[in-house]
């Protein structure tokens, strides 16, 4: 039916038209952006499904950039003790040139100002070894916490609780199998009494078991139990490496250790015993350092005694004298108890090389009587190594033990180093890892958000096509009523 009022072929066109319009206007939109989501209208579910894939790539990708300062921090703390372990192989040189016998005093004292600046060096190191402003061979960063992953708990901890000072590196146990000291001179049978005669044990070793610990064994090696029959020893040990562990060993019955006198065998009083012809040395204490009141005083100090002789005075009693042959007390009443007499305590140290020294004490005893019952070697300090800031080389024996001390802070740095870098590795292992699954979330995000290019051309050249079809055949539709207009005339 033709008519003016309505033009439907005009309408139809233009609803085409605008569909047309719409899809060339959304082929140009993802031409443009490369993306088919553009909006939620678009795909609302792949939207939200690529939104949170998204912030899991971010998240990777961060871990992996976390992970690469992680790198950063290692290799920084790593070169740092790199050169700290030069300062301490060159400090343990030295200690070996200066154990050498042919070393003079002014030798091992030129050598020793090397090792002060090695030491300083040490310390310049632990102090100023930084990244990022943070102090990381110091300890004061104590344990650090890096985020390698995208999600909350998903980190590692990097411990930097070490500190590399000259102050704290060295000490620590004694070696294994480090004799510590020794009790020589001894008549003991098994059960750890005195003997005259068929003594099993003759000297007792204190052996260091590499933990803090220790064990006792014979002039032979073999070990005595702790818990043998007599209380033959007694044992505390304390298992923090950098306090002093305590030893008590008690050895049987005789009075013989190697810092006393020899056993005395006499009777005192007058019970009809032979005695002792006057002027008798019975027993010798040497290698002391005591002053006139029986206090250790350290060695070298001016009218120290040095060793106690003891002699008879021909009456069952026995009178004390020191190096010069001076008395030290004078003999109380014939045939009473000595107990006017001085009771001495000897303090020797039995150093056995480093990196320990033992401090044992012997007691020497008033009476004959006394000689026979009592008998004890105490053990009383043990000494761990020096840190590396005490190591002095200016003397043999400093050398000697400078060496083991540097060992033990030659382990305690490759420790560290072998932890760092195993951590490095760790950080490593982390970010090619969290690499790959972001590149694996990219490509799932891709299929969901990326515009198809060759689908969104075919669209856009369809698009235009039918904009330009619709463009002249609404031109055509618009110009019907005037053509039904030429029937009135």
């Amino acid at each position: 039916m033709l008519g003016i009022n309505s033009n439907i072929n005009s309408l139809i066109a233009q609803q085409n038209l605008t569909g047309s319009g719409s899809a060339l206007s959304q082929a140009i939109t993802r031409l443009s952006s490369g993306k088919r989501i553009n909006s939620a209208a678009d795909d609302a579910a792949g939207l939200a499904i690529s939104n949170i894939m998204q912030t899991q790539i971010n998240g990777l990708n961060q871990g992996v950039s976390n992970s690469n300062d992680g790198v950063s921090m290692v290799q920084t703390a790593s070169s740092g003790l790199s050169s700290l372990t030069n300062s301490l192989q060159r400090i343990r040189q030295l200690a070996v040139q200066a154990s050498n016998g042919s070393m003079t005093n002014s030798d091992r004292a030129a050598l020793q100002q090397e090792v002060s600046q090695q030491v300083s060096e040490i310390n310049r190191i632990a102090s100023q070894t930084t990244y990022n402003g943070m102090n990381i061979l110091n300890g004061s960063l104590g344990s650090v916490s890096f985020q390698v992953g995208a999600n909350v708990g998903q980190s590692i901890n990097l411990n930097l609780t070490q500190n590399v000072s000259a102050e704290t590196l060295g000490g620590g146990f004694a070696s294994a199998g480090s004799v510590l000291g020794s009790v020589s001179n001894l008549s003991l049978n098994s059960s750890g009494t005195a003997v005259t005669s068929g003594a099993t044990i003759t000297a007792v070793n204190i052996v260091a078991d590499g933990k803090g610990g220790f064990t006792f064994t014979d002039q032979n090696g073999v070990g005595i139990s702790s818990t043998a029959s007599g209380n033959l020893f007694t044992v505390t040990a304390n298992a923090n490496p950098n306090l002093p562990s305590t030893i008590e060993a008690k050895v049987g019955s005789a009075i013989d250790p190697s810092s006393s006198i020899s056993t005395i065998n006499t009777n005192n009083g007058t019970g009809g015993a032979t005695l002792i012809a006057a002027g008798t040395t019975l027993g010798t204490i040497q290698n002391i350092s005591i002053n006139s009141s029986g206090t250790q005083v350290p060695a070298g100090t001016a009218n120290a005694i040095t060793s106690v002789t003891v002699k008879a005075d021909g009456q069952g009693n026995m009178l004390f004298y020191d190096q010069n042959g001076t008395a030290l007390a004078a003999p109380g009443a014939g045939g009473s108890p000595l107990s006017s007499y001085m009771t001495y305590t000897a303090a020797t140290g039995y150093t056995a090389g480093p990196p320990a020294s033992v401090t044992t004490s012997a007691t020497l005893v008033k009476t004959a009587t006394d000689l026979t019952n009592t008998a004890v070697d105490s053990v009383n300090t043990v000494n761990t190594p020096e840190q590396v800031s005490n190591v002095d080389i200016s003397t043999a024996a400093g050398a000697s033990a400078g060496i083991l001390s540097i060992d033990s802070a030659l382990n305690t740095v490759n420790n560290l180093q072998a932890t760092l870098g195993a951590a490095q590795n760790r950080f490593s292992a982390i970010s090619t890892t969290q690499q790959a699954q972001a590149t694996d979330l990219s490509t799932a995000q891709s299929q969901i958000q990326d515009a198809n290019f060759a689908q969104e051309t075919a669209a856009l050249s369809k698009a235009q096509v039918l904009q330009q079809a619709g463009i002249s055949v609404l031109a055509q539709a618009n110009s019907q009523p005037q053509q039904i207009l030429k029937l009135l005339q």
